[in-house]
């Protein structure tokens, strides 16, 4: 069985429109259970009237903190098999579960039962459904299928309304800590390290961008790239994400790795020559060479 794990929040513009989409799909062995972040329009009201399973709100936690407590609550039934994210205001293609579970059945012959993870491109448009690029990554000048754990302590590339992972990933990532950048961010880093991700190169959805996206689609042009620059505040996020990392899981990691952590989790501590050195020595790299002139600048 796959659980579809849905967070709103003030979603009711574009709720029902997802919640149809997701009843429509071409693989129907799914169930969806929600979770209303504290709305003050009528999410709640709506997720209701379709007979959704709601795990009741008790405060505003924010995308991350709603998404871990869905999972764990997922988790929970003997029956999950695999979990999947579900944002208010996309639209699923008819055949998203579909495609995503037969990938995630081919890395289950290759694998075997490890944590895996399974994610696809974007279709992006605006709020009227009008095409902005049929392609995420080439909007956003992302090689999506040149990932692995050294990369994803940089930078994700893994959107989380596009994923399908297992109980195993689920069982080992969860909870999301505090420090995570983001949750399907964690649960890349989770998947690369101790199982196997798989890249299904189409796209699966329509990413509709409108002003409350809470993360949302950028174009990677000038404007982006001087912005970016400007926001040092976001290597300490993942100064506090490695560290999280490290502290779960210092016991099952190899030397390298342990080493390598220990560097990002002490980054400040560096001196300027230092951390350019292991910069390159542990290969801690974005996509692009902008994006690596970036990192130069900020550390």
């Amino acid at each position: 069985m796959i659980y579809i794990l849905l967070s709103s929040y003030n979603g009711e513009k574009y709720l029902s429109e997802q919640i149809e989409s997701l009843l429509s799909q071409t693989y129907q062995n799914f169930k969806i259970i929600a979770r209303d972040d504290h709305s003050s329009d009528r999410s709640l009201e709506i997720l209701r009237s379709y007979g959704i399973e709601v795990v009741e709100p008790t405060e505003n936690l924010g995308a991350k903190k709603s998404f871990s407590l869905l999972a764990e609550y997922a988790i929970m039934h003997d029956d999950c098999d695999y979990i999947m994210f579900c944002d208010q205001d996309d639209i699923w293609d008819c055949d998203k579960i579909e495609k995503t579970l037969m990938k995630i059945k081919e890395l289950e012959v290759e694998y075997g039962e490890v944590p895996l993870l399974v994610y696809t491109d974007l279709e992006v448009v605006d709020e009227k459904l009008k095409l902005i690029d049929k392609s995420f990554f080439s909007y956003q000048r992302i090689f999506a299928k040149n990932i692995n754990f050294h990369t994803l302590l940089m930078q994700n590339v893994i959107t989380g309304c596009t994923i399908l992972f297992n109980r195993k990933l689920a069982e080992i990532a969860l909870p999301i800590p505090h420090n995570a950048i983001m949750h399907d961010w964690w649960l890349g880093l989770v998947a690369s390290y101790f199982g196997h991700i798989g890249f299904l190169e189409e796209a699966t959805l329509k990413y509709r961008q409108h002003g409350k996206n809470s993360l949302g689609a950028k174009g990677f042009n000038m404007r982006y790239m001087l912005n970016s620059m400007k926001k040092n505040h976001c290597l300490q996020q993942h100064v506090w994400q490695a560290k999280a990392f490290l502290d779960r899981y210092q016991e099952r990691l190899d030397e390298e790795s342990m080493q390598m952590l220990d560097f990002l989790s002490n980054l400040p501590q560096y001196s300027f020559f230092q951390k350019r050195v292991k910069i390159f020595k542990y290969q801690l790299f974005k996509h692009g060479w902008i994006r690596n002139i970036g990192i130069f600048f900020k550390i």
